[in-house]
């Protein structure tokens, strides 16, 4: 099956028909997978312990994630992402992330600045 969805973007992408549709989803999976791995390993940090991971670093800038506290009802905030600067040692924006498509859609929206 995955050989035959990788023939069909080959055959796109020749034709020149959805190659960038490929890319971008290609894309979106790859950040996916990241926040997904930076998210494990910040479980796996003890509790007690400062938790906060780095996943990227874009020149003077970190992208950071955040262990939030639990909180009772509604939707459980998985982590917060925060936007670092490390010039002006500020934090320029964060933002408190549900699930991992949202995790990932922040962390583009902070890498594309």
């Amino acid at each position: 099956m995955k050989d035959h969805v990788a023939n069909v973007a080959v055959r796109r992408a020749r034709k020149g028909l959805g190659f960038s549709i490929v890319c971008r989803t290609s894309e979106n999976s790859f950040t996916k997978l990241r926040i997904s791995r930076a998210y494990f390993k910040l479980m796996c940090i003890p509790e007690g312990d400062a938790r906060t991971i780095s996943i990227a670093w874009i020149g003077s800038f970190e992208v950071r994630m955040h262990d939030v506290a639990s909180t009772s009802g509604g939707k459980e905030p998985l982590f917060v992402l925060e936007l670092f600067d490390h010039d002006s040692q500020s934090s320029i924006d964060s933002r408190i992330c549900c699930d991992i498509a949202e995790g990932a859609a922040t962390f583009e929206t902070f890498v594309s600045r």
